[in-house]
């Protein structure tokens, strides 16, 4: 934001220099990024942290000028408007349907009036502060703007549409359905639903808190002047000017949060100009249209002495702290605690900590002394987010894998290549407003996109052994304007061989296939989480069916594993069979299992029975350990699957399954007998709960 000196000198008189000027703005908060001389004056370049809405104009920077100084604000003087012509309630009606979105509208009717050029100085200030003068009517409105920070609008009230009683009709509301807009700036907008607009009977005349529409605005014919001033709610005016790609220095101003009581002011203030700027005076009409349902109110906040102390490090009686607290043009009650009342224009005060802040400044930051904190020495350790995620890359670099870093934009073909089902989370990605290229204009949904490109770049460069990981984000979209969802994934790809020298295990066993991949996945689960993971088959574009498979730990899907369709491998113009798997860290890390406690090894020997039997095929293995680990008894120490067989002369839908089971006590030997009795019940549970034929 450009402030002139002279202007800002006018508010608060000073002898500084303009370098001491603004060394004193920065010392307060204001930071003063720049001066530069514009129009033979010299404009201070003020760069205004969001909270500080307020400050976003002469007036507000003047205010902390004058705490800094220890001095006040001398306003220019106004003179009373003369209103000569008939009330306006006979002239124009404001309607709000929502007054949660435009809490306040006030609207002043000029008659006569005489466009022309503003004098000299006025265009100067605004050539100064980086605008463009126009005429008198518009130029009174943006100077009133930059000197007060209320945002006003002029409208051609000749063309505004009327009620039936002939009066201006002015319509706070959103935007409807298919509507568009013809704004200042001669562009026609499609009006998405976030937007507040001003409308008549007719349809919309502005987007409120952004800019006018062309049809009603300030012509070279306009003799009469509808004048808006509003307090439009910051978050609604920030929707509407991103769904629409704008950016207004009323729009600057609406975000950051407009004093909602100085609506009026501001526009005595530019009726008072235009006059001075007309040859002939305007008729303005008697009274304001001014519609505040539910009046904004001074915010009571208390604060306590000793807890500022204890903050800044400093020592300061509670009227020293309540004297800090005038400079800052806060109404206060000295006590224990003191009671403060923000007034309306400094809406970022809302609790104790902020008026600590405002002591801090008041009292001056160079004046709190420097001092090492008084603290106990503590060791430096990950967060836990951050030490998941390093065990997990410690595991994949510790099988030979190598790491990826892949951007998180991406471009529609990535997507599109995967043929993903529409209802598909995966499917809407998220698309980039202001994207600088076509192949990085949306976050990825997936990171098999990532992953396939990489492996496809290598195989272009002669590399067709991959082994990869990708630890990144992705985002999927989440309700209505909700943010994205952003868990972190892992991302497995693997094609070719494994290793080199295939001679001693020949080529099948050194490929990668889904069975490797399956072991990468269950070691990365067992190792980070300390849980077992559980394989099922599925199905999961853009894995083939029948050599896809699901990730459990605990029940509860963690990721997806298996071969990519040779349909999308064509795609990615990948002639050889390529295994990916996705799992998602954060569901990964809530499910981790405690960490491991050193347990003495029994120096009493195990006993091992093995039991096989055959079952109906579509029962997983996994199953089968289950039902024999509950059925053991708390001796029972492992479970292995040593076989498993299907074919002649076992009929079509059974299989063979044999496991070894290891038997062990830590205080003495088991005998046969006891072993043999968790042998039968495991047997009889596995008649009874998996139909088993047990083989003896």
């Amino acid at each position: 934001m450009r402030i002139p000196v002279d202007w800002l000198n006018e508010y608060v008189p000073n002898d500084l220099s303009v370098k001491d000027l603004a060394d004193t703005l920065t010392d307060v908060g204001l930071e003063v990024e720049a001066i530069q001389g514009v129009a033979g004056a010299a404009v201070l370049d003020i760069k205004v942290t969001p909270n500080r809405g307020d400050c976003l104009s002469v007036l507000g920077v003047a205010r902390e000028l004058a705490m800094a100084l220890r001095s006040t604000v001398h306003e220019p003087p106004s003179s009373p408007i003369e209103e000569t012509g008939p009330p306006v309630e006979e002239s124009a009606a404001v309607e709000i349907e929502d007054p949660a979105l435009c809490p306040r509208y006030s609207a002043r009717v000029l008659r006569k009036v005489a466009l022309g050029p503003s004098p000299e100085w006025a265009q100067r200030r605004l050539e100064q502060c980086g605008l463009r003068p126009i005429n008198n009517v518009v130029d009174a409105t943006n100077l009133v703007m930059l000197e007060l920070g209320q945002p006003l609008h002029a409208f051609d009230y000749a063309l505004l549409g009327k009620a039936d009683d002939g009066r201006a009709q002015i319509i706070v509301r959103r935007a409807r359905r298919n509507e568009r807009l013809t704004t200042i700036d001669g562009e026609e907008r499609a009006l998405p639903p976030e937007a507040l607009v001003i409308a008549d009977p007719s349809g919309p005349v502005a987007l409120a808190g952004i800019m006018g529409g062309a049809h009603t605005e300030i012509h070279a014919g306009t003799t009469e002047v509808l004048l808006e001033s509003a307090h439009f709610d910051p978050l609604v005016v920030r929707r509407g000017a991103r769904a629409l790609g704008m950016s207004t220095e009323a729009s600057y101003r609406f975000e950051r949060v407009v004093d909602p009581a100085g609506t009026v002011r501001a526009l005595d203030r530019t009726c008072e100009l235009i006059a001075e700027f007309s040859s002939s005076p305007p008729e303005i009409a008697r009274g304001v249209v001014d519609v505040y349902p539910s009046p904004y109110g001074e915010r009571e906040i208390s604060l306590r002495p000793a807890r500022v102390c204890a903050l800044l490090g400093i020592e300061l009686s509670a009227d020293e702290i309540a004297d800090l607290l005038r400079l800052v043009h806060l109404r206060v009650e000295a006590g224990d605690p003191i009671e403060v009342w923000a007034p309306t224009f400094r809406q970022d005060l809302r609790e104790e900590i902020d008026l600590v802040e405002e002591v801090a400044r008041a009292h001056g930051y160079r004046n709190i002394p420097a001092r090492l904190p008084r603290a106990a020495a503590g060791v430096g350790k990950l967060s836990p987010e951050l030490a998941f995620e390093r065990k997990v890359r410690n595991l994949m670099l510790g099988m030979g894998l190598s790491e990826a870093v892949t951007p998180s934009l991406e471009g529609p073909e990535d997507l599109s290549r995967l043929s993903l089902p529409e209802d598909d989370p995966r499917a809407k990605p998220i698309v980039i407003a202001n994207a600088k290229t076509i192949d990085r204009s949306r976050l990825r949904t997936t990171l098999m996109t990532s992953l396939l490109n990489v492996t496809a770049a290598n195989r272009r460069h002669g590399v067709s052994d991959v082994s990869l990981f990708d630890l990144g984000r992705v985002f999927l979209p989440a309700r209505g304007d909700e943010l994205p969802v952003q868990p972190q994934h892992l991302g497995i790809a693997a094609s070719g061989r494994r290793w080199r020298g295939e001679w001693a295990l020949g080529k099948k066993g050194a490929a990668w296939d889904f069975y490797a991949l399956k072991a990468v996945v269950e070691t990365v689960v067992s190792g980070a989480a300390r849980r077992p993971a559980a394989i099922f088959p599925d199905e999961r574009p853009p894995l083939r069916p029948g050599r896809c498979a699901r990730c459990e730990v605990d029940g509860r899907a963690v990721g997806w594993l298996g071969e990519v369709e040779p349909r999308v491998r064509k795609e990615f113009d990948l002639p050889d069979p390529v295994y990916l798997a996705e799992l998602d860290l954060d569901a990964l890390r809530a499910a981790a299992g405690p960490e491991p406690t050193y347990e003495a090894v029994s120096r009493f020997p195990a006993m091992t029975r093995d039991v096989a039997f055959i079952a109906p095929r579509d029962i997983p293995a996994l199953r089968a350990e289950e039902v024999i680990r509950a059925a053991a008894g708390p001796d029972l120490e492992s479970v292995t699957l040593f076989d498993a067989y299907e074919g002649k002369p076992l009929a079509k839908g059974e299989r063979n399954l044999a496991f070894s089971l290891a038997f062990r006590r830590r205080d003495r030997t088991l005998t046969d007998a006891e072993v043999e009795e968790a042998m039968n019940r495991v047997r009889a549970a596995l008649r009874e709960q998996l139909g088993a034929q047990i083989r003896e």
